[in-house]
């Protein structure tokens, strides 16, 4: 479908009435939006936001070397722990959804209708305050400081976006045509093979976006840690701001802009993952007649 006709088929064409209108609209809305930020840019300047000093103090090179970077490390190495073990949750407890076993459904709906209804921010608080009056990461593993801010960090975030992409999972598996995984019965493979041959590669190609979406959150939601004093980027910011005084929302802004280029270059590199994946696993047109007769046979 073009996308001529998909505006069409959405909506009914404006007229020139219409189309007037919608410019007008428009005009007025940038014209206000326009003013709005003309009038923060003014009043900004009055205190003088925009003077030099106030933004060399958090870029100086020292600051850089010794507060930024190490704060874009810890946030990325936060991310990534975090990712991994969320993707793993989500297709363990994903598949537990769909399981044949009501005992393992039952589980996995308890674990996903919990966690996803606490706020992230109390999750990580609470354990990391429970693991303070039990002492174990530090008495047993010996962890301490940073390491075991990092690990309450990336528990709270592997589990509460555990359970979101778990959600996701499923949603993506039970949007799947069912005369797929007939297809593969049909010609006798067991259930784990139907799952992991035929299933799994279709649903992580079409659930790839709104995996991405979660990962993008799962980078801002790195942010929380503040609350226990992990040295990503917002608590650095307010470290830079608590330094340097007058800088403190210059800070905060060189933060927010970091955030930014992390959660864009992450977008282009799921977007390449995506298309690569596509092109691996596009099948022929031959092969999928024969899976949706053989779909029908099993019918």
């Amino acid at each position: 479908m073009s996308r001529q006709n998909e505006s069409t088929v959405l909506f009914d064409a404006l007229g020139p009435k219409g189309k007037r209108n919608s410019n007008i609209a428009s005009a007025v809305s940038a014209a206000v939006i326009l003013g709005i930020l003309a009038f923060a840019a003014v009043q900004l300047a009055g205190e003088g936001f925009f003077e030099e000093s106030r933004w060399a103090n958090p870029l100086d090179v020292l600051v850089v070397q010794t507060t930024w970077i190490p704060a874009i490390i810890d946030t990325l190495t936060a991310f990534a722990l975090g990712s991994i073990g969320a993707l793993l949750l989500g297709t363990v407890v994903g598949f537990g959804r769909i399981s044949r076993f009501a005992a393992t459904r039952w589980a996995s709906t308890v674990y996903v209708q919990f966690f996803r209804s606490l706020p992230l921010v109390l999750l990580i608080w609470i354990s990391f305050t429970i693991d303070g009056y039990f002492g174990f990461t530090t008495e047993v593993l010996g962890w301490d400081g940073d390491a075991r801010r990092l690990t309450f960090l990336v528990v709270g975030l592997a589990v509460y976006n555990g359970a979101v992409l778990a959600e996701i999972l499923r949603a993506g598996v039970n949007a799947l045509p069912a005369g797929q995984a007939m297809a593969g019965y049909a010609i006798g493979l067991r259930h784990g093979q139907v799952q992991r041959l035929i299933v799994l590669p279709q649903v992580l190609r079409n659930m790839l976006p709104a995996v991405l979406a979660q990962l993008v959150i799962l980078l801002k939601d790195t942010s929380l840690g503040y609350v226990i004093t992990y040295p990503e980027l917002l608590h650095s910011a307010n470290i830079i701001g608590r330094d340097y005084g007058n800088s403190f929302l210059q800070a905060l802004i060189i933060a927010a802009f970091i955030y930014f280029v992390l959660a864009y270059a992450l977008s282009k590199l799921v977007v390449l993952v995506e298309r690569r994946l596509r092109k691996k696993t596009a099948a022929p047109a031959e092969s999928v007649q024969q899976i949706e007769q053989a779909a029908v046979m099993a019918e």
